[in-house]
C-alpha cells in the first residue's frame, strides 16, 4: 500500500536533524545579517552572487600567487646568503650583487603582502554588500522552503499513520446488524407477552369471584416485562448509537443497504424517535388535571415517573414534530444535565391512531406557578433556580432555538435549588407558541416587540425570563407598567439588587449567543 511505502520512507529520513539544523543555520545568520529581503529573483540572484564569487577568487588568488613567488624568492635568498657565508663553498656572490638582490625581493615581497592584506581587510563596497545581502535573503528564503516541506511532510506522515490506523479499523469493523435485529426478535416476544398478559389481568379483574393473590401474581409479572421491554429499548437504543457512529465514520450507505431496521429515522430524530415502544404497553395514568391542552398520563417506568404528553399528528405534523423535538434532543445532549433544560426520554408514534407521545419525566408540583403557591422560594433560592433557568435559555439560543413559551408553569424548581427550562409544543412554529396569552399575575410575558408583530427572538425569551425573576423577587405586589407594557421596577426594592444582576447577566448570555 502506497501509504505504507510513503510511512517506511520517512522513517528512514533524518527529519528532526534536518529540521534542527536548518533552524541553527537560519538563527545564526540572522544574528550577522538581520532581517532578509523579500521576494529577489532565485536563479538571477544566485547567478550573480557565483559570478561575484568566481571574480573575487581569481583577484585573490592572483594576488596570493604573486605573494608565495615573492616569499619563495625571499627564501631563496636567505639560503643563498647562507651558502655565502659558508667556507666549504668555493664560489659566492658579492656583496653588492646581495645587497641589490636583496632590496628588490623585499621591495616585491612587501608590496605583494601589503595587496593581499588590502584585499583581505578593505570593508566591501556597496555593490558588494549588496550581493552578499540579496545572497543572504535567498538563501534564508531556501531555508524556509525547505521548513516548510519538512513541516508538510511531518503532517502527512501523521495523517498517513492515522489514515492507516483508521483503514485496520475500517477492516475490522464490518457493519453488523444481526444483533439489532435479534434484539428486535426479543422485543416482539417480550411485547407479545406483555400484551397477553394485560389481557389474562383484565379478564381475571372482570370475574366476579377473582382470586387476588392470583391477579397480584400476574401484575408482578406485568411488572417485570415491562421493565424488561424497557431494558430491550434501551439495548436498542445502545445499538443503534453504534451502527450511527460507523456511518458517521465509515459506512454512509448503512441505512440504504438496510432500510427495514429503521436506521434513518433514528439518526434524523437525534436518537430520540423509537419504533419498539407503544402506548398500551404502559400502565398509565390520565393527567386531567394537566390535560387542558393536550392528553396527559403518568407512568413508572424502571423505577422513573414519566410523563407522555400526546400530539394530534398527520404527515406533514408529524415530520415537523420529529424535527423540532430532534434539535431539542441534540440541545439537551451535548451538555445532559448541565444543559438547563428537561430532558425528553422519548418520541414514538402511535400505530393505531395518528398520535405521537414524548415521553419525560414527571416532577409533580415542582413548577414555579406550583411552587410559589405552596412554600414561595426565597430570595437565594430563587436565584439558585433562575441561574438554571438562564443556562437552559443560553443551550437553546446557542443551537438556534428560540422557546418562545416561558412561563411560571413550564420552568420547574427541582428540589428548590435547580431550576430548568420545560420544553414546548412541537405541534407548533415558535410564532404559534408566542400568540398564546403568556401572564404571571398582573404582568405580561410578551415582550414589547412581540406586541408590535415582529417575530420571536432570543431576546423576547430574555424579556419573559426577567419578568418572571421579577416575579418571584415582589411576590404578589401590584405591578405598574408603562405605555408598553413593561414593568416599573422602581417601586420595588429588591434585596442584593437581585433583578439587576441577573437580568444583565443573562443579557450578556443571550446577547453572545445573537
Amino acid at each position: 500500500m502506497a501509504v505504507e511505502v510513503f510511512i517506511l520512507e520517512v522513517d528512514e529520513l533524518p527529519l528532526n536533524k534536518r529540521l534542527k539544523t536548518l533552524q541553527d543555520l537560519s538563527t545564526s545568520l540572522e544574528a550577522v545579517y538581520g532581517q532578509a529581503k523579500e521576494g529577489t529573483n532565485s536563479e538571477e540572484v544566485l547567478k550573480k552572487f557565483y559570478d561575484w564569487k568566481c571574480d573575487k577568487r581569481e583577484e585573490f588568488t592572483s594576488v596570493r600567487s604573486e605573494t608565495e613567488v615573492s616569499l619563495q624568492r625571499l627564501v631563496a635568498w636567505f639560503q643563498n646568503t647562507v651558502k655565502a657565508f659558508d667556507l666549504s663553498v668555493e664560489e659566492t656572490q658579492t656583496s653588492e650583487d646581495t645587497v641589490s638582490c636583496l632590496d628588490e625581493i623585499l621591495e616585491k615581497t612587501e608590496s605583494s603582502i601589503c595587496k593581499e592584506l588590502e584585499i583581505s581587510l578593505i570593508e566591501q563596497g556597496d555593490e558588494d554588500k549588496e550581493v552578499i545581502l540579496n545572497t543572504y535573503s535567498q538563501v534564508l528564503q531556501k531555508i524556509r522552503s525547505e521548513e516548510r516541506l519538512i513541516a508538510t511532510v511531518q503532517s502527512k506522515y501523521k495523517d498517513s499513520i492515522e489514515f492507516k490506523k483508521q483503514i485496520i479499523e475500517c477492516f475490522n469493523k464490518s457493519p453488523n446488524v444481526d444483533h439489532l435485529l435479534s434484539i428486535k426478535k426479543t422485543l416482539k416476544n417480550l411485547k407479545a407477552r406483555l400484551r397477553w398478559k394485560l389481557v389474562e389481568k383484565n379478564n381475571l379483574e372482570e370475574l366476579d369471584d377473582h382470586d387476588g393473590s392470583e391477579i397480584e401474581k400476574i401484575k408482578q409479572e406485568i411488572t417485570q416485562l415491562r421493565n424488561s421491554v424497557f431494558q430491550e429499548i434501551y439495548r436498542e437504543r445502545e445499538e443503534y448509537e453504534k451502527l450511527n457512529s460507523l456511518v458517521q465514520k465509515w459506512f454512509p450507505e448503512l441505512p440504504l443497504l438496510y432500510p427495514e431496521i429503521g436506521l434513518l429515522k433514528y439518526m434524523n430524530s437525534g436518537g430520540l424517535l423509537t419504533m419498539s415502544l407503544e402506548r398500551d404497553l404502559l400502565d398509565a395514568e390520565p393527567m386531567k388535571e394537566l390535560s387542558s391542552k393536550r392528553p396527559l398520563v403518568c407512568s413508572e417506568v424502571n423505577g422513573q415517573i414519566i410523563l407522555l404528553k400526546g400530539y394530534s399528528v398527520d404527515v406533514d405534523t408529524e415530520a415537523r414534530v420529529i424535527q423540532r423535538a430532534a434539535a431539542y434532543h441534540r440541545a439537551w445532549r451535548d451538555a445532559k444535565e448541565d444543559s438547563g433544560l428537561l430532558p425528553l426520554i422519548f418520541l414514538f408514534l402511535c400505530k393505531s391512531d395518528p398520535m405521537a407521545y414524548l415521553m419525560v419525566p414527571y416532577y409533580p408540583r415542582a413548577n414555579l406557578s406550583a411552587v410559589q403557591a405552596s412554600v414561595p422560594l426565597t430570595s437565594e433560592e430563587a436565584l439558585k433556580v433562575m441561574k438554571g433557568v438562564a443556562q437552559g435559555l443560553h443551550t437553546l439560543h446557542k443551537a438556534a432555538i428560540v422557546h418562545g413559551s416561558l412561563h411560571q408553569n413550564n420552568v420547574f424548581a427541582l428540589n428548590r435549588e435547580q431550576g430548568i427550562v420545560g420544553d414546548f409544543d412541537f405541534t407548533k412554529s415558535v410564532s404559534q407558541r408566542t400568540s398564546v396569552n403568556m401572564v404571571v399575575g398582573d404582568l405580561s410575558l410578551i415582550s414589547p416587540e412581540l406586541k408590535m408583530g415582529k417575530p420571536a427572538s432570543p431576546s423576547s425569551d430574555l424579556y419573559a425570563y426577567g419578568c418572571l425573576l421579577l416575579w418571584l423577587s415582589v411576590q404578589n405586589q401590584k405591578f405598574e407598567t408603562n405605555e408598553d407594557g413593561i414593568p416599573k421596577v422602581d417601586q420595588f426594592h429588591l434585596v442584593g439588587d437581585l433583578f439587576v444582576i441577573y437580568w444583565l447577566e443573562t443579557y450578556a448570555v443571550v446577547v453572545a449567543v445573537m
